[in-house]
C-alpha cells in the first residue's frame, strides 16, 4: 500500500511540473518584454514595451537629441540677444522672438517623436528632418544674428554721431581762434557721410533678411533665401567698413585739434615771455 501511495505521489508531482512549465515560460517571456524598452541616455522613455531597441536605434536617438539640444541652446542664446537690441522697434523684436520661440517649440515636439520612434527607418526620417524641414541654422539663426549685428552697428553710429557734434564745436572754436581747420572740416564731413551710409546699410541688411521664411525643400525658395542672406551680410560688411573709416576721421580730427592746442599754448607762452 505504501509503495502505491509513493508512486501516486511521484506521478502527481510530475503532472504538477508539466502544468507549471508553460506558466513559468510565459513569466520569463513577460519579464524579457517588460525590460526591452531601453532608451538612449537623455532620451524619453519609450512606452512601447513590446519593442526592443537595437544599438543602432539607441545611437540614432541619442544623436538626434544632441542635435536638437544644440539648436535649442543656440536659439535661446539668440533670443536673449534679440531682446537686448536697442535700435529696432518693439514690433520687430517681437516678430523675431516669436519665430525663435516657435522653432524651439517645434524642435521640442520633434525630440519627443524621435524619443518615441520604434524603428530605424522612422528614426532616420525624423532625424533628417532636423536639417531638411526645421531650418534653424540655415535661416532663423542667420536672420536673428543679422538683426543683432545691425542693431550693434546702428548703436555705434549713434555714439559716433554724438562725438561728431562735440568735435564740430571744437573745430568751430579753433577756427574762431584763427587756426586753419580745412583738413579737420573735411574729415568731419567725411565722417558724417560714412556714418549716414553705415546706418543705411545696417537697416538694409535687416530689411533684406527679416521677411524670409523656411524653404522646406523648395529649391527656388532656398536659392532666393540664400541670395537675400548674402546681400544682408554684404550690407553689414559695408556698414562695418564705413564705421572703420569714420573712426579714422575721428582720429584725424582729434590729432589736428591737439596740434592746434599745442600751438596756441606755445604762442601764449611766447607772448607772455615777450611781455615780461
Amino acid at each position: 500500500m505504501k509503495r502505491i501511495n509513493y508512486i501516486t505521489l511521484l506521478v502527481a508531482i510530475a503532472l504538477g511540473l508539466v502544468t507549471l512549465a508553460p506558466a513559468f515560460a510565459a513569466a520569463q517571456t513577460a519579464s524579457v518584454n517588460t525590460s526591452a524598452a531601453v532608451t538612449a541616455p537623455g532620451a524619453s522613455v519609450n512606452t512601447n514595451t513590446s519593442i526592443t531597441l537595437t544599438a543602432a536605434e539607441k545611437t540614432a536617438i541619442g544623436r538626434g537629441d544632441t542635435e536638437i539640444t544644440r539648436r535649442t541652446a543656440a536659439l535661446t542664446d539668440l533670443n536673449t540677444r534679440i531682446q537686448a537690441m536697442q535700435k529696432v522697434t518693439d514690433a520687430f523684436k517681437a516678430g523675431i522672438s516669436a519665430s525663435i520661440t516657435n522653432e524651439i517649440n517645434t524642435l521640442a515636439s520633434l525630440k519627443a517623436k524621435i524619443d518615441a520612434d520604434a524603428d530605424l527607418a522612422t528614426l532616420k526620417t525624423d532625424i533628417q528632418s532636423i536639417t531638411s524641414s526645421y531650418r534653424v541654422f540655415a535661416l532663423v539663426l542667420p536672420q536673428g544674428r543679422i538683426a543683432a549685428a545691425a542693431d550693434r552697428e546702428v548703436t555705434i553710429v549713434s555714439m559716433m554721431s554724438t562725438l561728431g557734434s562735440k568735435l564740430q564745436a571744437r573745430i568751430q572754436a579753433a577756427q574762431q581762434g584763427g587756426a586753419d581747420v580745412t583738413a579737420m572740416s573735411a574729415a568731419l564731413t567725411d565722417m558724417a557721410a560714412k556714418l549716414q551710409d553705415a546706418q543705411t546699410q545696417a537697416e538694409a541688411s535687416v530689411t533684406a533678411s527679416a521677411s524670409l521664411t523656411p524653404h522646406n525643400g523648395d529649391s527656388t525658395k532656398m536659392a532666393a533665401n540664400n541670395a537675400a542672406l548674402k546681400t544682408a551680410r554684404t550690407d553689414l560688411k559695408t556698414a562695418q567698413t564705413d564705421l572703420v573709416a569714420a573712426r579714422k576721421d575721428i582720429n584725424t580730427i582729434v590729432t589736428a585739434l591737439g596740434k592746434v592746442k599745442a600751438t596756441t599754448t606755445a604762442s601764449s607762452t611766447t607772448s607772455a615771455s615777450v611781455t615780461q
